[in-house]
């Protein structure tokens, strides 16, 4: 897809440390949100202009985590969806189906990101929408020529995809992104490490080239 050319982005991000009381142990979740303004206002912009969410890496040492065997971690990262992801994917459709919104088409493109955003964060050991290798969300959805007109992003740390689903739910947040009319496509991965899974959402609503 050709890469248009965004002229302003405003990211809103929140992070939050969230404590599952169904489950033993801890979970970490966090959301975050971006627009494209003024399109036609600024020349000469080659890449987005963002302000940085605001974000806080979680204090809870992970050793103190419950452990969870890891499954088979994956080789190469294709876009493909593997199980857990088809599961995160019709957990999200029927939540808007209830709510009475179309499903979210999954693109290939954005599952590629989130499943590199997730390998990411396990590899470089944070928990953030800013990451050291790609940026913000929005940059990195930008840089892999996908043009859209907003953007979202959620981010779990879960004992699995259904763990995660809750906890996205718990929160208003992540359940905004869910649930938002503003989007159109979804990217999802579920990436194993030795507490659980790394769960990230990426949304857009997609946008024609000018």
């Amino acid at each position: 897809m050709k890469k248009g050319i965004p002229k302003k982005i405003v990211i809103v991000g929140v992070t939050a440390l969230l404590v599952s009381q169904l489950f033993v142990g801890q979970a970490f979740a966090s959301w975050g949100a971006a627009k494209l303004l003024e399109l036609n206002k600024l020349q000469n912009t080659s890449t987005p202009t963002v302000s940085n969410p605001l974000v806080t890496t979680p204090s809870v040492s992970q050793t103190n985590l419950w452990y969870v065997p890891p499954a088979e971690p994956k080789t190469s990262v294709t876009g493909e969806m593997s199980q857990e992801e088809i599961l995160m994917l019709q957990l999200v459709n029927d939540e808007r189906k209830k709510n009475g919104l179309k499903p979210l088409e999954p693109m290939p493109e954005l599952n590629k990101l989130a499943q590199l955003k997730s390998e990411d964060i396990i590899t470089n050991n944070y928990f953030s929408h800013i990451s050291p290798v790609y940026g913000s969300f929005a940059k990195m959805i930008y840089d892999n020529d996908i043009y859209y007109r907003s953007a979202g992003e959620n981010l779990a740390k879960a004992r699995n995809a259904r763990h995660a689903f809750i906890l996205f739910m718990a929160s208003s947040g992540h359940k905004a992104n869910i649930l938002s009319r503003n989007f159109t496509n979804i990217g999802i991965g579920v990436v194993p490490y030795k507490y659980g899974v790394v769960v990230t959402q990426l949304f857009i609503r997609i946008a024609n080239p000018r």
